[in-house]
């Protein structure tokens, strides 16, 4: 197989497992303003999507820009607060020579703070790529077209790992080999099947199956 020079990984649902927390988080805040959402639904249907989007999609454009800031960082700081590791992540990223970077449609305050908060940020030396910095975040494929070019790798040299449909729909759509992966406390049934279906190479549901299926890319 080709050697793999960097991985790219999403942050939350891979990395720290926050995607139930912010699930739970955000449909209490969208109960408080009215809207009825279960945390089932929320997973089924908005699962990786920023959480502005969210907002907009039921509230299009009630709301000032102050508001939805003040709704979006009031449960960011909530899920913050409760930011805890996918198990066994630190031993795989520690297992794996190739530079790594983070892909997300968080704020890069929310991953700064997920990876301080837990440790391993050491592990990703170069810059975070947040939705922030792209004028359509994931499902497009902006974030991983920049992420591409500022790296300056060829997409076969890189490997991306996600969790969610909208992330997984905006790697390959970038052209980039995904691995799909569904050990996280979110994760509903079905869901490894779905982003098979998507064209993910391949789905790990524990980060020692996923630490088996990237280093076998550099064997």
């Amino acid at each position: 197989m080709s050697n793999i020079k960097h991985f790219l990984f999403d942050c939350d649902g891979v990395l720290v497992d926050t995607e139930y927390t912010a699930a739970i988080k955000m449909s209490q805040a969208l109960n408080k303003l009215g809207v009825d959402i279960s945390v089932e639904y929320y997973l089924q249907n908005f699962l990786g999507a920023t959480f502005s989007s969210i907002v907009h999609h039921y509230f299009k454009n009630s709301f000032s820009h102050s508001k939805v800031l003040e709704i979006i960082d009031g449960v960011e700081d909530e899920v913050a607060a409760e930011v805890k590791l996918i198990e066994g992540v630190n031993d795989l990223l520690i297992s794996l020579p190739a530079k790594k970077s983070v892909v997300s449609n968080s704020s890069v305050r929310t991953v700064e703070h997920a990876l301080e908060a837990t440790g391993i940020k050491r592990h990703f030396s170069t810059k975070i790529f947040s939705s922030e910095l792209v004028k359509h975040p994931k499902p497009a494929s902006d974030i991983y077209q920049l992420a591409i070019s500022t790296l300056g790798y060829n997409v076969e040299d890189i490997i991306v790992v996600e969790d969610s449909i909208s992330g997984a729909k905006a790697a390959v759509a970038a052209g980039l080999s995904v691995i799909g992966f569904t050990g996280g406390s979110h994760i509903l049934p079905g869901h490894g099947q779905q982003l098979t279906d998507l064209g993910v190479s391949e789905v790990a549901d524990s980060m020692e199956e996923l630490g088996m299926i990237l280093t076998s890319f550099n064997s």
